[in-house]
């Protein structure tokens, strides 16, 4: 498991196409593959130097044609059917055509596994241009998402060392004003009233 992650680390290392190519290997597995939002974070981190618009629009693309390879084998696996079968799933079609692009596009933008859905819609026979851009949008939510957290976390670590170094000025410069204000006239009042009390 460590050389499959080590193998898709330096495949997304390589830019743009290895980014596209690792992506596109990962969403080919049909029921096991992570969760896009997941990739597209990760490749914000591991590419600072790529905007995080483009990694997301990448992580959505490769995700989109891997689904979209699924759905066609699945649409091509009708022909195996029974008839009757086959008549009981196109009796599904008109539910499908009024809450199918909703529903590709919450199982494309939502951690819940989408291959089913892909699955029912191939073998219905959705409409591809239909089932491209409800699920491009939906893939395209999460991931520009996912990208934006791993680019603020990448910048947010990129600067710590200024964060850290701002903090430790400013107790520094308390200490010392504090030190010199404890230091003058209030200080030697403080010490006689303490003395006079003890």
């Amino acid at each position: 498991m460590q050389d499959v992650f080590q193998i898709v680390t330096d495949l997304i290392l390589q830019g743009y196409l290895g980014l596209f190519m690792a992506c596109f290997i990962i969403n080919m597995i049909p029921f096991l593959s992570p969760s896009n939002m997941v990739l597209a974070g990760v490749a914000s981190l591991l590419l600072p130097w790529m905007h995080w618009v483009s990694v997301g629009l990448i992580v959505g693309i490769a995700a989109t044609i891997a689904k979209l390879i699924h759905y066609l084998v699945v649409r091509g696996s009708r022909i195996a059917l029974s008839h009757e079968r086959l008549e009981r799933l196109d009796s599904e079609r008109t539910r499908m055509e009024k809450w199918g692009p909703l529903a590709l596009f919450v199982a494309a933008a939502s951690p819940v596994p989408d291959d089913p859905l892909i699955v029912y819609v191939g073998l219905t026979k959705y409409p591809i241009p239909i089932f491209l851009v409800s699920y491009f949008v939906g893939k395209i939510a999460v991931t520009l998402a996912g990208a934006l957290i791993g680019y603020s976390v990448g910048s947010f670590f990129e600067s710590l060392p200024v964060v850290i170094a701002s903090i430790a000025l400013t107790a520094i410069i308390t200490g010392y004003l504090f030190k010199r204000k404890t230091e003058g006239e209030d200080s030697d009042q403080l010490m006689e009233i303490l003395e006079e009390n003890v």
